[in-house]
């Protein structure tokens, strides 16, 4: 082997009669095995007639070692686990990992294709897309916006998408109208909230259905008859009707490797929408030099978790003084649509402001800017009612009347 690599180096043919007569110029020929052993090794190179056999056979041995890496984390994981973690959540981590190498073996052959091998895919998706809506099952999730229903057709049920704006313009509130629109239209949606109790969440809920009931009434109660028959008959009607394909998780401080763990889990049980609000406050179990690489490493998990999965995912975020994404912008880079929530100022009062005086706003109106679309148009902005106490955020139709739409 050494002579292999000397004759290498000095651009001397390397074949089994140059090779030989070197080894008898060294006298080294007997110790490499004599003439027969150097004609041997020419046989037992690869012939270019095998190749795909023997690349085969590499791709093979390629994903034996991916497997066991991917089961090694796992294992890895398991062992990790902290007194703090549930076992259910640390498993479920656990085969996330496991399954997302394996996932990436059978991802990593056949990327690459014809244009004429792309169309026939194209007209297979097209042809089950009409199967599916002609059987009346709409692979879209419509978001109860008429406007935004119209322009984008819905959520893709492997879709990311981001709503963001300032603090208190109600991003938890278009976003819970969102959940309750889709779970009445049949759709499995659970919401990940950083904000708020579970308990809580309820309540909101039911303050869009009942029309005397607001979210006071967990500070002060239910004051009348009126009220008390509006609850009763409020919670018995959600019951009914989304409690058992809503739920509602406590994820404050929660990692996003549990979060993508549950979503797979959910996903099987038929979940199709997921609402991670905040993202800001979720979470890695990785470390990272900075919150700004921490969060687009959230950011990006949640996007490859809606296309492993096949589901739709909401994730909401704060935004700063200066109208941009808290703590990173790669949620931004990563979704297929973002929708900021902005206060809405009269337009006749804009002209009274100095540069020195803070506008005054709107606390009944709220604008729906479409920033940023694919596969659909961006740049409209949507006028919205608001009613905070209510919980309520709704497009403003031309008669003005958007309680027909809760």
């Amino acid at each position: 082997m050494r002579e292999l690599f000397t004759m290498e180096e000095q651009d001397i043919p390397v074949d089994a009669i140059t090779l030989t007569s070197r080894l008898r110029e060294t006298k080294m020929l007997d110790d490499a095995g004599g003439v027969m052993k150097v004609t041997e090794l020419g046989t037992a190179m690869t012939s270019p007639a095998h190749i795909r056999f023997h690349i085969e056979t590499v791709e093979a041995k390629y994903r034996q070692r991916r497997a066991i890496e991917g089961l090694a984390r796992g294992l890895k994981a398991v062992y990790e686990h902290g007194p703090d973690d549930g076992i259910g959540t640390t498993i479920a981590a656990a085969s996330t990992i496991v399954q997302t190498f394996f996932d990436t073996i059978a991802t990593a052959a056949g990327t690459s294709a014809l244009l004429s091998d792309c169309l026939d895919e194209h007209v297979d998706h097209m042809q089950a897309l009409t199967e599916r809506i002609q059987s009346g099952h709409d692979p879209l999730i419509k978001t109860g916006i008429p406007t935004l229903d119209t322009q984008s057709g819905g959520i893709g049920k492997d879709e990311y998408w981001l709503v963001t704006g300032p603090t208190k313009s109600g991003k938890s509130v278009l976003t819970g109208n969102i959940a309750v629109h889709a779970a009445r239209s049949g759709h499995k949606v659970k919401v990940y909230s950083n904000e708020v109790q579970r308990r809580t969440y309820a309540g909101r809920i039911l303050a869009m259905a009942a029309e005397h009931i607001d979210g006071t009434i967990e500070r002060k109660g239910i004051i009348d008859r009126r009220q008390q028959e509006e609850y009763a008959k409020a919670v018995m009607e959600i019951k009914k009707t989304i409690g058992r394909i809503v739920k509602l998780d406590n994820s404050a401080g929660r990692y996003v490797e549990d979060i993508v763990a549950d979503i797979r889990a959910e996903a099987d049980q038929g979940f199709e929408l997921f609402i991670v609000d905040l993202i800001g406050k979720v979470r890695s179990r990785q470390r990272w030099e900075t919150r700004e690489r921490e969060i687009a490493h959230i950011s990006l998990s949640l996007y490859e978790a809606t296309k492993r999965y096949g589901v739709a995912l909401i994730a909401v975020s704060q935004e700063n003084e200066d109208g941009q994404i808290r703590e990173s912008r790669s949620p931004a880079m990563d979704c297929e649509a973002w929708l900021k929530v902005a206060h809405w100022i009269p337009e006749k009062k804009k002209a009274r402001f100095s540069a020195d005086t803070q506008p005054e706003v709107d606390h009944t109106r709220r604008n729906l800017i479409i920033e940023l679309a694919r596969g659909f148009a961006a740049g409209s902005k949507i006028p919205m009612f608001f009613n905070g106490a209510k919980f309520l955020m709704r497009e403003i139709s031309t008669n003005d009347d958007w309680t027909d739409q809760i």
